[in-house]
């Protein structure tokens, strides 16, 4: 995330630099929501679960905007915590069986078109459902993310290059979601963190946006 985050801020697009940090970075998304269904299975409360990542979905939707515009204004793309949010959101309806089953498919329709105005927007919510609805088995986790990322990536992706080979010089740093695909499978299905290390991610993620934009115009503008 904060090597994707340096890249986008200071590198000169286009420069192989570039690329690959950004590559390396398309690692951050799918890790993410991955534990975000974990998460679900895991956390100790929900309910102060769903508090925490709103709370900080709030505070770093200010940093991102500030991060992409230069000003704290409210009016723009959330940050990833709210798509990280939506997602939880999501995992709770499917498992709910407060919610009628007739209602399940159009509320969580629903979450991934306000996840468009989100940083990675609906594909991150389905990123997170493909590795819940497959929780049973690693293997299947690892099979439905394939299938969600062919969707969203790969095969687009392929059928641009077919048409214009110079996409692929600029835009394979989007083959960097093929990344995260190890390091799940290393998981082993225990809880982790302590006490204070869950706070790390929530604070530092706003913060190093707020101080890489500071720097960024402080230094280079």
């Amino acid at each position: 995330m904060f090597i994707d985050h340096v890249a986008g801020t200071f590198i000169p697009y286009g420069t192989l630099l570039y690329s690959f940090m950004r590559f390396i970075g398309r690692t951050t998304a799918p890790v993410m929501c991955f534990f975000i269904s974990e998460g679900y299975h895991h956390t100790r409360n929900l309910k102060k679960y769903f508090q925490r990542m709103a709370i900080f979905a709030f505070i770093s939707h200010f940093a991102f905007v500030y991060h992409s515009k230069g000003t704290f204004a409210f009016i723009g793309k959330s940050s990833m915590i709210t798509t990280l949010l939506l997602s939880l959101t999501a995992v709770y309806i499917i498992n709910s069986e407060k919610i009628d089953k007739a209602y399940k498919l159009p509320a969580i329709l629903f979450i991934t078109l306000i996840a468009k105005r989100c940083d990675w927007g609906s594909e991150a919510v389905i990123y997170t459902l493909a590795f819940e609805l497959a929780r049973e088995s690693r293997k299947k986790q690892i099979i439905a993310y394939i299938g969600a990322i062919s969707v969203f990536k790969v095969i687009p992706f392929i059928w641009v290059i077919i048409k214009d080979i110079s996409y692929f010089q600029i835009n394979w740093l989007q083959l960097g979601v093929i990344l995260p695909i190890p390091l799940i499978m290393l998981y082993n299905g225990e809880r982790g963190g302590g006490k204070y290390t869950k706070w790390f991610f929530y604070i530092f993620y706003p913060a190093h946006l707020v101080l890489l934009t500071w720097l960024y115009n402080r230094y280079f503008v």
